[in-house]
Order: structure tokens, then sequence, then C-alpha cells
């Protein structure tokens, strides 16, 4: 084989250690390694999950007379069979005769930079590491000499900052254009940090689902704008992305069938979020951060997915986000939902525990209402009526008990007997999930709460927080109690569950709009 000089010279020791961030005049510092941990379970998968594993080759010999009978295929079942092979198998094809040489050009290029990165064997004494600018010459190799259309694009290994400065990521975000590309996953690989993201990438008019990841989002003065930018966009990942306020609500005017919002581990401490879609249907805001979270106005939104899970921040009030929600007729499910973190707001009204609810304050659409509460906070725990109050129709509630690191006091069942009339409780409510049961009382007072004011429940599932044996049988001996307790419905069904493992809820999960219970496992 001849030997091919690479384009690329080494990359820089290694990926800076950590963020810093600014709020409100504090600094944060988050490592990268932690943001890694958020991002990557997120990311969109492969396009070919089995590479690296051995398969045929297209040049492989049917029978045993030696004729090559696969290459004698029309030219669109040879296209079909190049379009599902990575792209250092498809290209391997090129050798084989003139014919797989026209196939190839014509194929719609599937590119996948995970597919070429070759990873370190371990356990043997020329062992190296990862080559990271090998695998970004080899995509500009593949991207370069392809000319023919291109479907699907996914870089996220590639070192981009130096792709940008050798001028070549405006080259291939052209090509991308030109090639009528529908599917963009590109990640800058965090090194160095706010790299600027070109702004070619809204000239891709083709694209249906993208995908940014550790980007500073470009200036939109110039740049396009109007429902023609991206005509046919339904998904949006932003991970790790610093983005304005305009910045995003330009974004979502260019965008005029998006269906799925993601935000991923985006920090914007003093800055306000507005969500404003006439098409988008889910909102997933994902262990982000912001001080304020509006949804103004989205007609078919179904699903607002809020977690927002930061134990090692060492300001609280860098945590709390106001959520205020405007007019979403269609929004079905909402979660998680937390006292501690969230400041809800309604029609213009902040959500107190004294606050009186009106029909102005309520959502009647939400169905499934998935809450994360510290029951051993009694400022939070309070809460919980109030927010069931403004969610008046909901069947299906979803509770996540989170253990209080200094806890300031616990309600009892007292409380929870002299709490008012709460509607979807009394008339709605079908089914409860309360997870992470460790058997304190404040828990079991809340439980006994259920049983005694949903006249409609058929089933009250208690998932345990230890699933070892010792701890199983001392959390049935504590719920016990709840078999002779008073209840308003005739004949709920009881279960106490002990998970093997971690909550099987996870990202893809969340924003899946074809699962109809998000939160239910």
């Amino acid at each position: 084989m001849a030997h091919q000089e690479t384009l690329f010279p080494s990359p820089p020791a290694c990926s800076p250690p950590s963020l810093t961030l600014h709020a409100t005049g504090q600094e944060l510092t988050i490592g990268i390694e932690d943001i890694m941990r958020i991002v990557v379970p997120c990311l969109p998968a492969p396009f070919f999950p089995a590479a690296g594993a051995s398969r045929p080759s297209p040049s492989a010999r049917v029978g045993g007379d030696g004729e090559d009978r696969i290459s004698r295929l029309p030219g669109k079942v040879l296209s079909e069979i190049l379009s599902r092979l990575p792209a250092k198998d498809a290209a391997r094809t090129v050798v084989l005769s003139r014919r797989w040489r026209r196939v190839w050009a014509s194929t719609p290029l599937v590119l996948d930079d995970s597919d070429l990165l070759v990873l370190p064997r371990r356990g043997r004494s020329d062992y190296l590491p990862v080559d990271w600018c090998s695998v970004t010459d080899a995509v500009s190799r593949a991207i370069g000499s392809h000319r023919g259309p291109i479907r699907r694009v996914r870089l996220t290994c590639c070192v981009m900052w130096l792709v940008q400065r050798l001028g070549m990521l405006d080259y291939w975000l052209r090509r991308f254009a030109d090639g009528g590309a529908e599917d963009l996953v590109l990640f800058n690989r965090p090194q160095p940090k706010g790299l600027y993201l070109p702004a070619d990438v809204l000239r891709i008019a083709s694209l249906r689902t993208l995908y940014l990841g550790f980007w500073t989002f470009p200036d939109i003065a110039g740049l396009p704008r109007g429902p023609a930018v991206f005509p046919h966009l339904r998904e949006i990942g932003l991970f790790c992305v610093l983005i304005s306020t305009g910045e995003l609500e330009h974004l979502l005017a260019c965008s005029p069938v998006l269906e799925k919002l993601a935000i991923v581990a985006c920090f914007y401490f003093s800055h306000h979020i507005r969500i404003g879609s006439r098409s988008l249907q889910c909102l997933v805001f994902w262990k982000s951060l912001t001080y304020e979270l509006a949804v103004v106005v989205a007609p078919h939104l179904q699903r607002l997915i809020l977690l927002q899970d930061y134990p090692n921040l060492s300001n609280p009030s860098l945590r709390r986000t106001r959520v205020k929600i405007g007019y979403t007729p269609g929004l079905s499910v909402l979660g998680y939902l937390e006292p501690g973190m969230h400041q809800l707001e309604i029609g213009g009204v902040s959500i107190e525990s004294g606050t009186k609810i009106v029909p102005s304050t309520m959502v009647p659409s939400v169905k499934i209402l998935a809450l994360r509460v510290q029951f051993g906070i009694r400022k939070d725990a309070k809460m919980i009526p109030a927010f069931l109050r403004c969610f008046p129709n909901v069947e299906t509630l979803h509770v996540l008990s989170l253990e209080a690191d200094e806890p300031t006091g616990k309600l009892n069942l007292k409380f929870w007997q002299e709490v008012g009339s709460v509607d979807c409780l009394e008339t709605h409510i079908t089914k409860v999930v309360f997870d992470k049961f460790r058997g304190e009382r404040c828990e079991l007072a809340f439980l006994k709460f259920i049983l005694e004011r949903a006249q409609s429940l058929l089933k009250l599932v208690v998932v345990l927080a230890n699933g070892d044996q010792a701890s199983v049988d001392e959390m049935l001996t504590k719920l016990k109690p709840l078999t002779t307790a008073k209840r308003a419905s005739e004949c709920p069904t009881l279960l106490a569950v002990a998970r093997d493992g971690d909550s099987p809820w996870c990202f893809q999960r969340a924003s899946d709009l074809s699962v109809s219970d998000p939160f239910d496992w």
C-alpha cells in the first residue's frame, strides 16, 4: 500500500481539566470529566453499533466456483449494501472493480468517525494512545474523495480546533450542504473550550436532525434567518453549547417543523431561556442550569422534561430555576418538578405553598406528573399539595424521594390530614409510583395521605431505595401499616418493588415520544 502523508500535526497535550463558569459575579468550576459523564450517555447512538466486529466483505466469494456473484447484482442493490457498511469498509470496495467504484461514487455517504477510531490494545508491549489526528485525517480524506450525495454524518472524535484552524471545517460544512446531509452530529471534543461554531452549519437546509456539542454558537448578526434555513429540521440537541437567549430564539425561528429540543449540560446561570415554537413537541432540559426557563408559546408541546441534578454544587442559589409555563394547551407529561430547585410560575403567578389556585394558574392538560422531593426539608414537602392543585387532571403521579443532606423538619400525618381539597388526587389519579423509599415516617405519612384521598386509585407502587435482602425485609415491615390503613379507593393494588441496580430512566427514554410514560419502567 502506498504511503499517505498525514494532513495534521500532533495535537496539544490534553483537554483542559475544567470549565470555569461565571454566575452573577461568582465563579464555578466544573470538571471536564464531570461534564463528559453527563454528555456521553446522551449522545446519539453510533450509526453502526457493531463497528470493529468481524463482518463478511462484499468481495467474499459465493460458492466454490470462484465466481463473484455479488458484483453482478443491480446497482441499486449494491448501493444499498454500501450504505449499510461503516465508511472504512465501504471505501475498501473501490479496489474490487470499476463497477464498485462507480457505485461508491453515487452512494449516499454515511460517515461515523468512531468507525475509523483504532482503539489501543491493552496488555501489549506496543500499547499506544489513541491517535485522534489519524481519525481526523481519515475523515478529511473521506469527505474530500466522495463526490456523491451525503446522508448522515456523526463526528465525535475529530480534533475540531485543528480542522477549523486549517480552514477545513467550513469546507466540510459546505460539502454537507451540497450533498444534502440529513443527520449531523458535530462535537468539538472539549479541546479547547469556547471554539466558535462556523455559521455555515445554518446553511445545511436538508438537515432533519442536528446535534452540537462543546461549541460557542456564532453571533446571529448576519446569519441566515427565517423558516427556509432549516425547513426539514425535526430534532436539535445542544450539548454544553454556549448560546444566548437571542441566538436560541433565532434557531427556533429557523426551524418551522421542529419536534424535539434537547438542552444538555448547558449552563446559563444569569440568563433567561425563552421557548417559543409552533411545532415543538418535546423539550428536554437535562442536567443544565439557568436562572429562568420560560415556555412562552408552544401549542403542540406534549412533554417537558426537567432533570437538574447537581448535588455537589457549592452554592445552592445557583441551582434555583424559575420555570414559567405559558401557552401550552397540549402539555401532557411534566417532570421532574423539584420544590428545592424550581420556582413554578403559571399564568404570571408564582406558586407557593399558600397560593390560592385558580383556573388561570392551572394546566389541565397534564396527565403524567413527576416530582422530586426532599421529604426531610419541611418547606419542600409542603409544596406538594400546591403543585398537585396546579394540575387538576393528573392520572399518574411519580414521586422520587430524595435524601436531605441537612434536614430542616419533617411533616407528620397530621399535616397531611389537614391539607384541603386536591382535585387530581380525589378524582383522577389512578396510579402512584413512589421511588427510593427509605422507610422514614414522613414518607409513610405521605403514602397514607395518598391512600386516604385517592378515590380512583388502582395501583400504588413503592420502589425500595435499597435492594439487598436485609433492607428489603426491614422496608416491608415498615410498609405493613399501609395494608390496614384507611383507603378512599375500594380495591387499590399495593406493590413493593426491590429494583436491581439503578433506575432505567435515562435521556433516551425521556426524549422518546413513542414511550407514553417516560418515568415508568
